[in-house]
């Protein structure tokens, strides 16, 4: 079988572990140094790959003793998955190893960090997972694989992920299969139609309600569970909203406005232009009772004082 090391983390890392192992050798399994979301937000990889008694490291990219773990197993297969470090040149261009990486985006656009949640953001309807061949620069290596899929105008990163992961499990095994023949396709990416997009803190969630309802929209999905989600201010309280969909009315309101009820726990607030329907929302660190804001009460984009109720 394939010899092969699994470099990742998080769910999708988890998904791919399974599919590898049914496939491939698995020598060794290299996780993030310690990461507060770890079996927490995500399921852990670290944890996992232990508990089947896989050799199991946390490292991250440019430590000697990653060059040192895979001149001692001497993979045929470097697999990376959401593992956020850049492996070095000279391990990338071991002799008789081939370095692949999975990037959720369709490159040679969504370039860089959290393609998934750019590409919400920007109103993209199709999305999609690349495996590509890992080079010195930042997800340019030639495209060995890519998958498809289509992600409704409601649907959000959860969604998303969702229909990723049994893309993960089907590439690995379509990976694994190229490098056990030795027949492995190199399609060239076309660096003119690049995009990069930076990495997204918790803190770019904050919703700007003078923006129009759709791209407010557009945030919350993008930034959902399991994501830290989209958050505004009310007095000194944290509103994350997790649920929310364009409202069909346009109040006339100053934006952050609580315009009207939505059903029995939500509320409309208005935006720029038009209005956002808050379905689902929770206060941090609050109770599952807490009130929802009043009538006529504006919703913040920054802290400011205490909560009123």
């Amino acid at each position: 079988m394939t010899r092969a090391i699994l470099l990742g983390n998080h769910t999708v890392a988890v998904r791919a572990l399974d599919a590898l192992r049914a496939c491939a050798e698995v020598c060794a399994v290299v996780a993030h140094p310690e990461d507060p979301e770890d079996g927490v937000r995500y399921a852990s990889l670290y944890g996992k790959a232990a508990a089947l008694g896989i050799p199991t490291y946390r490292l991250a990219g440019r430590e000697p003793a990653l060059a040192e773990l895979v001149a001692e197993h001497r993979p045929e297969l470097l697999l990376s998955v959401d593992y956020r470090y850049r492996v070095p040149t000279q391990i990338i261009a071991t002799p008789g190893v081939m370095a692949i990486n999975f990037h959720p985006g369709l490159l040679p656009r969504y370039r860089g960090r959290a393609p998934v949640n750019w590409a919400i953001l920007n109103g993209e309807r199709e999305l999609g997972l690349t495996a590509h061949v890992m080079e010195e620069g930042i997800d340019c290596g030639d495209i060995v694989a890519q998958e498809r899929f289509e992600l409704g105008e409601e649907e959000d990163v959860g969604d998303a992920l969702q229909k990723l992961y049994p893309l993960y499990e089907r590439m690995v095994r379509s990976v694994v299969g190229h490098v056990a023949s030795g027949t492995i396709p190199r399609q060239p990416q076309d660096h003119a139609q690049a995009t990069t997009y930076p990495r997204r803190r918790p803190e770019d969630g904050l919703i700007d309600w003078h923006q129009p309802a759709r791209n407010v929209h557009r945030l919350v999905r993008a930034v959902a569970a399991p994501y830290p989600g989209a958050f505004a201010w009310w007095g000194g309280a944290k509103i994350l909203v997790w649920k929310a969909r364009v409202a069909d009315s346009r109040p006339v309101a100053p934006p952050g406005s609580v315009t009207r009820w939505v059903g029995r726990d939500g509320f409309e607030v208005a935006c720029g232009s038009g209005a956002l329907e808050v379905t689902r929302w929770s206060v941090e660190g609050g109770r599952k009772d807490d009130p929802r804001p009043r009538l006529g009460t504006r919703l913040a984009c920054e802290e400011m004082g205490a909560v009123h109720v």
